[in-house]
């Protein structure tokens, strides 16, 4: 919390992580003279007299109103600072939270994202998907917005489940309004945190750095429903551009929010999900091992069957083409149809394989 004094002082965070990197702590600025500080950081002079200002500086109304929230703040450089967030490109020097902070260093944290006007069909995924989860003892995490968000975290806690929203606004600033019940209940069972401090609106530059955090926090983030252009594929992207796993459930290719999900299926960004257990096999979380003949008593035609036992190893569309002779348009259709039923799944660089 001393860090976060210079915070309060309106310092900047690049200011601030420079002095965190040169210094084990907050109080051993203090011990270097004030001419050999500027000497060596070069910072302006007001930017330098705020530093040491913040030393004596009453915070005491600041601390307590933090305190009066249940609102706790750490510093990257804290034990408690979610490892996996440490490591993306640009972490959260600070974050605000209420509630368990462990959570956000669980090992089977899952993003569920998706657009604010949801539709029966992706509210209908959304819950079987987050039911799938929460039976995996998968932490879920969202933005709590309207929509796919809210769905999201409301089914995790009916279900009894660990929730994290991560929201683009101060941890006093309700947003959306109709989600005050959410945002209490998740800061009591699970874990509401932000980067930006107290009182601060939720303007919309804010959310897509809110995105980041869920990203980061996330091994893998499932989009349920989007836009060609929205929010959750900007979640997405940043998921893909950290190393992490992207899902994404089909939709109606007549449904503008369900534009966004199939493109990212088509260009091989997202793997195709149609249930929770999708994500918890692709990560090895409590799936009991089936051999291959465990999925031979699934009903297979004889194309799937021909398809099934070629995929004994990864292959891409070509080498299916090649080797089972089905043109590559019903070869598609037939694919997507048998990752529907669970037989096999897309990977990484247009390639497929058996679930296992």
């Amino acid at each position: 919390m001393e860090w976060y004094r210079l915070k309060m002082a309106g310092i900047k965070d690049s200011v601030i992580i420079k002095l965190m990197k040169e210094f084990d702590s907050y109080q051993e600025i203090f011990m270097l003279d004030r001419d050999k500080f500027k000497q060596y950081f070069k910072f302006a002079d007001e930017v330098i007299n705020s530093i040491y200002d913040s030393r004596n500086r009453d915070f005491s109304k600041e601390e307590e109103k933090l305190k009066n929230l249940g609102i706790k703040v750490i510093s990257i450089v804290d034990d408690e600072y979610p490892v996996f967030l440490k490591n993306i490109s640009s972490p959260p020097l600070f974050l605000h939270y209420r509630g368990d902070i462990s959570l956000a260093s669980s090992e089977k944290i899952i993003g569920v994202v998706g657009t604010r006007r949801a539709t029966v069909y992706g509210r209908n995924a959304c819950e079987k998907i987050v039911d799938d989860l929460v039976d995996g003892d998968v932490v879920t995490v969202s933005g709590l917005a309207s929509g796919i968000d809210t769905v999201c975290h409301k089914r995790t806690l009916q279900k009894g489940g660990k929730t994290i929203a991560v929201v683009g606004s101060g941890l006093d600033v309700v947003y959306p309004a109709e989600n005050r019940k959410y945002w209490q209940e998740i800061g009591e069972k699970g874990l509401i945190i932000s980067e930006f401090p107290l009182g601060t609106p939720p303007n919309n530059f804010n959310f897509p750095m809110r995105n980041r955090i869920i990203a980061g926090l996330s091994k893998g983030v499932a989009v349920i429903e989007s836009k060609e252009k929205g929010g959750s594929l900007i979640t997405a992207y940043l998921a893909l551009e950290e190393g992490r796993d992207v899902f994404a459930v089909p939709g109606d290719i007549f449904s503008p929010v369900s534009a966004g999900t199939n493109e990212l299926i088509k260009k091989s960004e997202a793997k195709l999900i149609t249930s929770g257990k999708d994500i918890l096999e692709e990560f090895g979380w409590n799936i009991s091992q089936k051999n291959s003949t465990d999925f031979l008593d699934i009903s297979m035609n004889e194309m799937e069957r021909k398809v099934y036992e070629i995929l004994s190893t990864e292959k891409n569309l070509d080498e299916i083409i090649a080797e089972s002779g089905i043109k590559a348009g019903n070869l598609l259709a037939l694919l997507m149809e048998m990752e529907i039923k669970g037989i096999v799944s897309s990977v990484s660089g247009g390639k497929y394989r058996r679930k296992k």
